[in-house]
């Protein structure tokens, strides 16, 4: 008796050892005999948090407001362009052409909306910047543009 108790012992751990060895080495021997496991509760995962905005820093934009054909006053605001982490070389490549695309864009923009005692108005900036980029670059490689601190003297 205590012979056939040490020999079904024995051939459940070669039983054992080979489903182990035969998952050690990528081959699922249950799924093979169409045995599977049940799912557990498995909530889909989480979808991956947005990479961080990346951004080229475009530097301090200085545009005379022009009206009356004389220099009435003067914009001052700190640009930052928001662009993809694949996009970032060729924008950095092309801001002198930018620089003089929106320069003319402000110029003319500011000429013809800026009144005594109002603000700038910064959306309305923002986007005209973003669609001179487009314009500009030939193509949506500009997200979004940052203007920090604007002041107008």
């Amino acid at each position: 008796m205590v012979r056939l108790i040490f020999m079904v012992v024995a051939l459940l751990m070669l039983i054992g050892a080979v489903i182990g060895g035969l998952y050690f080495w990528g081959i699922d021997p249950l799924a093979k005999l169409g045995i599977t496991a049940p799912m557990m509760n498995k909530e889909p995962a989480a979808p991956p948090p947005p990479p961080p905005p990346s951004y080229v820093d475009f530097g301090l934009l200085i545009v005379p407001v022009i009206q009356d054909r004389e220099v009435k006053k003067q914009a001052e605001m700190i640009v930052r362009l928001e662009v993809d982490p694949k996009n970032k070389e060729i924008v950095a490549k092309n801001l002198p052409r930018l620089q003089n695309a929106y320069l003319a864009e402000m110029i003319t923009y500011l000429g013809n909306t800026v009144k005594e005692g109002q603000p700038l108005d910064i959306p309305a900036i923002r986007r005209r910047l973003t669609i001179s980029a487009e314009k500009t670059l030939g193509g949506v490689y500009v997200k979004d543009v940052a203007i920090e601190n604007p002041n107008l003297k």
